[in-house]
């Protein structure tokens, strides 16, 4: 077991279990009960009866995420066949798994019998298929482990194991950008019949505060100024207005007006960001990055000192610097999450995909280099200044007739205290790995 990653967590001759031993993988966290028998004649299934009960029992006791495998381990078998017939996915026979399932119920004690009368075949068959019969001798085992050590196929590395957080209180930097001021009305609009056509979002949703829901299109624009090709499925004369505030705390049903709400808030920002010279990639969410337009701004496009577009040295490629946009709430209240991340185009403009999307992601991977929390937090204020905190750019662009822009107002949360905090450094790190480590090594006995 120790060859396939297990450490004991508990043993029979020192805590009062059912089972000889309780394993978990160091890695996963699964869990494993081991039972050894030495039967001299082989052991069969009928001899087991009361046993597998018990562990039956006790496998689904447990909440289904954290159910355990069970592993049997004997010398010899006797009866094969049903062994196979029970516990092989690959000839399982559901027929002889229902009647042992049946003899289990007729034959163990009264107590037990009592707790399998609130169970069901089903939950038996699970229970099979998470029971492993090893077959051998000690000397099979033996090597089986010398093997197991020899190729260290399944050898842990702690270091790429997750470790608990260290409890202290810590003031952090955030990606969180709060909403403080709401647009003002919220229009919900009769649509046409087409009005389900993917056309509606194709072409207008990847930068309009608009959403479509059971043939109501929620807008934060007036329907005169929506494009064209989205006035085309709706009736611009049969609209209602609503308080935006007043909607997102009462209107609809509670999940439903999270996603209208979410939608309609990252449809201000995807606006916003597309009249900053932005795109929008839908693919996997909703991702924004600059474009780098040759005649406009050569090989480079910076905002201040940093980059924020620019050639590739070794490539024909561009890579942007961009952010996966989420609209979260937390306490009643909505937020902005920014996720820092990249995007390589071929022109400035088209993502670039398949097998050179993956070389450019490997070559060029952030997770390479340190110190990447500064340099994520400086990612963000780039964002912050070309997004939020000056938008005559956007005036100029739209005038007077989309006001939402000019009514939303967000903060970014520079701090959060928590009671938790990663490693200060790579030494605390390491130190912290190898306390862990050792206790793992000694069951969590510390020595």
């Amino acid at each position: 077991m120790e060859g396939l990653n297990y450490m004991v967590e508990r043993d029979s001759a020192f805590h009062s279990t059912l089972d000889d031993i309780q394993f978990v993988n160091k890695a996963t966290g699964d869990k494993v009960v081991a039972e050894a028998k030495a039967y001299s004649t082989g052991l069969s299934p009928n001899d087991f009866r009361d046993e597998l009960a018990r562990y039956f029992l006790e496998y689904i006791k447990q909440p289904q995420p954290h159910r355990f495998d069970f592993y049997i381990f004997t010398e010899t078998l006797s009866n094969d066949q049903l062994w196979k017939a029970l516990f092989d996915r690959d000839v399982t026979d559901n027929q002889k798994l229902v009647d042992f399932y049946k003899k289990l119920k007729d034959s163990v004690n009264d107590e037990v019998v009592d707790r399998l009368d609130d169970t069901d075949v089903d939950e038996f068959r699970d229970f099979a298929i998470d029971t492993h019969v090893f077959v051998g001798t000690y000397d099979d085992l033996r090597q089986q482990a010398h093997q197991l050590e020899k190729t260290e196929r399944f050898q842990y590395e702690p270091y790429l194991h997750s470790y608990e957080p260290v409890s202290e209180e810590t003031e952090y930097a955030t990606n969180l950008f709060q909403v403080t001021r709401y647009p003002e009305t919220l229009y919900i609009i009769e649509t046409t019949e087409e009005a389900e056509s993917a056309r509606v979002y194709n072409y207008n949703n990847e930068a309009f505060p608009i959403k479509l829901h059971e043939r109501k299109l929620y807008s934060l624009v007036h329907p005169d100024h929506l494009p064209g090709s989205t006035r085309h499925y709706i009736h611009e004369d049969r609209f209602e207005t609503r308080e935006f505030e007043e909607f997102l705390r009462t209107g609809a049903q509670e999940e439903e007006r999270e996603n209208i709400v979410r939608s309609l808030l990252r449809g201000i920002f995807t606006l916003v960001a597309r009249d900053n010279d932005c795109l929008i990639d839908r693919e996997k969410g909703t991702t924004v990055y600059p474009e780098l337009d040759r005649k406009q701004h050569g090989s480079e496009r910076k905002l201040g000192r940093s980059w924020v577009a620019k050639e590739l040295d070794s490539y024909p490629d561009v890579i942007h610097r961009g952010v996966k946009v989420r609209v979260r709430r937390y306490a009643g209240e909505y937020y902005y999450v920014l996720l820092p991340t990249q995007v390589f185009t071929s022109d400035g403009r088209r993502p670039v995909t398949g097998e050179r999307k993956s070389r450019l992601q490997n070559d060029f991977s952030p997770n390479r280099f340190h110190a990447q929390n500064s340099k994520y937090d400086r990612q963000l204020r780039v964002w912050e200044e070309l997004l939020m905190s000056d938008q005559t750019q956007l005036d100029r662009f739209m005038g007077e007739k989309i006001p939402v822009v000019k009514e939303l107002e967000v903060t970014r949360v520079d701090s959060l205290s928590l009671n938790v905090r990663p490693p200060k450094d790579g030494d605390e790190r390491d130190e912290l790995i190898e306390s862990a480590s050792d206790l793992e090594n000694t069951g969590g006995i510390e020595q």
